[in-house]
């Protein structure tokens, strides 16, 4: 039996006679000098992590580091999701330095009888725990395979994921966007005018689109091209040029393929049915820069109620997609009014 065990469909039916649970020691910790540090915690963390690295050659998706209940489990384990979808188990050797970190992590007196087990999850920037018993149908001892299977990294199944994303915007997506080029000018130029802005003259931007359409797997909006035949961004203003609307684009997709259509839907949250209740998706194109990571985006995958090209306001400290403007041109026009809120903020004119 070797040490490692790749993960396959039915990972969750393995017991625990199929995993090959190595004695590892951890010779990573350095020593203890404040018992009391806040910085403790990911101390052990990251020692956990470098000496299953070091000992495997992989890198590490996630670690799993399971604490006995002295009733059940008996001793410490590691379970460790390792680049090329392998598994690596592992018992901890109780090395003095080992025990001394634990009983100022844990907090817990090893010799009680009525401890509780808990698992906990390390990532390279994550860290977290809860007791086994949580998992109210799922025992480490006698369900491994279904316990590990439970806390698989999202890299594992990261073609699952993508699939279910797609599948669930598939429904939704609309490229072609018509707009009014009259109008659009007219409006565009205007609010140029009235607000002495100082644009910057459209350029070529076909190495962008091209890009963008590699990196996306759709054309680059039609409307898009249109607008920006006008310019290639504002000076000191929040109206954004191409690359830099790639760049903003490119950052929120990163975002989406990382995380599951779970984590991306809030089901909780109300808009009026014209966007989507996503976090972000990467049929959103952000245009013009809100500033503290929020923007307003075109939109190409609208909700049933809602029209491909509307104005959405999303970002970090937006839950899911707002509706700001049903078209280019109404957005224009609204920040032409002196009541506009967008154009009152300070932020309509920043630094480039």
């Amino acid at each position: 039996m070797t040490n490692y065990t790749a993960y396959s469909d039915n990972f969750k039916d393995l017991l625990r006679s199929d995993f090959n649970f190595e004695i590892l020691q951890i010779d990573t910790f350095p020593v203890l000098e404040d018992p009391y540090h806040y910085s403790n915690s990911f101390t052990f963390r990251d020692a956990l992590l470098e000496a299953v690295e070091k000992h495997t050659g992989k890198p590490v998706f996630k670690l799993l580091f399971i604490t006995p209940d002295y009733i059940s489990i008996h001793k410490f384990y590691g379970i460790a999701y390792l680049e090329g979808k392998m598994v690596y188990a592992f018992e901890i050797e109780k090395t003095s330095l080992f025990e001394e970190w634990c009983d100022t992590i844990l907090d817990e007196d090893p010799n009680e009888k009525t401890l509780t087990s808990s698992v906990y999850s390390f990532g390279q920037n994550s860290f977290s725990s809860q007791p086994i018993s949580n998992l109210k149908h799922i025992t480490f001892q006698e369900h491994t395979g279904a316990f590990i299977n439970h806390f698989i990294p999202n890299q594992f199944i990261a073609e699952k994921l993508a699939k279910e994303k797609a599948d669930f915007l598939a429904p939704f997506i609309q490229l072609e966007a018509g707009i009014d080029m009259k109008a659009l000018v007219e409006s565009f130029v205007g609010l140029i005018s009235e607000k002495g802005l100082t644009l910057h003259p459209p350029t070529n931007n076909e190495a962008i689109y091209k890009t963008f359409e590699k990196e996306a797997g759709y054309p680059f909006p039609q409307l898009i091209k249109d607008y920006l035949s006008l310019h290639n961004g504002i000076d000191r203003c929040a109206i954004m040029g191409a690359e830099d609307m790639y760049n903003e684009w490119k950052q929120w997709k990163d975002i989406y393929d990382d995380w599951t259509q779970e984590e991306l839907l809030d089901t909780y949250s109300t808009n009026e049915g014209k966007a989507l209740l996503m976090y972000t998706t990467p049929y959103w194109i952000p245009f013009f820069d809100l500033e503290n990571g929020n923007f307003l985006a075109f939109d190409f995958a609208p909700n049933t109620k809602g029209n491909p090209g509307q104005i959405i306001r999303f970002g970090a400290d937006q839950e899911i997609g707002y509706i700001e403007a049903d078209d280019l041109v109404s957005f224009f026009e609204s920040l032409r009014r002196p009541e506009s809120e967008i154009e009152d903020n300070e932020w309509f004119y920043i630094a480039k």
